[in-house]
């Protein structure tokens, strides 16, 4: 009876837990934008966005050897094995076109996609974050000018439990910063300027800081890549 009683609390505990771990990975759904539903691009705005694209270096990996600009398939290497990177091109069916700027602000933020899927940190939305709103509005701007690309992306190649994208959750739970920057009072404005472009859409640490076990930047090493 006590062993019974036992493997019930266990059972409950583990049920509570699978509900918690539920709760931490869900997220909801953005609506699709229907068909020819969003106005003409603002091409002033899409002018800032390509300065920012430009900075982010976006095309770079977001356009695969010989590829279409910005229509993904480019092969990234990790220690979990290979990420390649989606086609952000404003195509329906292979790209974000039915993306409203409320799921690129989302995916940029908290690295979710429309649909609610968890997207891997190679894409660097841990610096992303730190984005303004309105420069996630002129980069979302830009995106939306570009030709739409048909480019299907092959799969990820991620070894288990890698490939369970619900994992990022806990990832973030641990490792994703959102606090904004604030301005360092007793620097220059250029300074403060450059401060955001490089921890933000820049994403310098991305490649300049070295990373722990789990893939994240150590902060306490910035900018000191060996």
């Amino acid at each position: 009876m006590k062993l019974r009683r036992i493997g019930i609390i266990i059972l409950i505990l583990f049920a509570v837990l699978g509900v918690a771990a539920f709760a931490l990975a869900w997220r909801s759904e953005i609506p699709a934008v229907t068909e020819n539903a969003l106005p003409d691009a603002d091409h002033s705005l899409a002018s800032k966005g390509f300065v920012l694209a430009e900075l982010g270096n976006c095309a770079s990996c977001h356009t695969a050897n010989d590829g279409q600009p910005y229509a993904g398939g480019r092969a990234m290497p990790t220690p979990f094995g290979t990420i390649r990177a989606t086609n952000i091109t404003p195509d329906r069916e292979t790209g974000i076109g039915t993306w409203t700027e409320e799921a690129f602000a989302r995916s940029m933020r908290e690295g979710i996609d429309r649909e609610g899927a968890h997207l891997y940190p190679a894409f660097p939305y841990t610096h992303f974050t730190k984005a303004s709103d309105e420069d996630i509005r002129a980069l979302y701007a830009f995106l939306r000018s570009l030709p739409a690309v048909t480019h299907d992306v092959a799969a990820n190649d991620l070894a288990f439990p890698f490939n369970i994208r619900a994992l990022v959750a806990g990832w973030n739970l641990l490792f994703l910063d959102k606090e904004e920057l604030e301005p360092v009072s007793d620097q220059s404005e250029q300074w403060n300027r450059g401060r955001y472009l490089a921890e933000g859409l820049s994403h310098c640490g991305a490649c300049h800081t070295p990373r722990n076990i789990m893939g994240a930047e150590k902060s306490s090493e910035r900018y000191q890549a060996r």
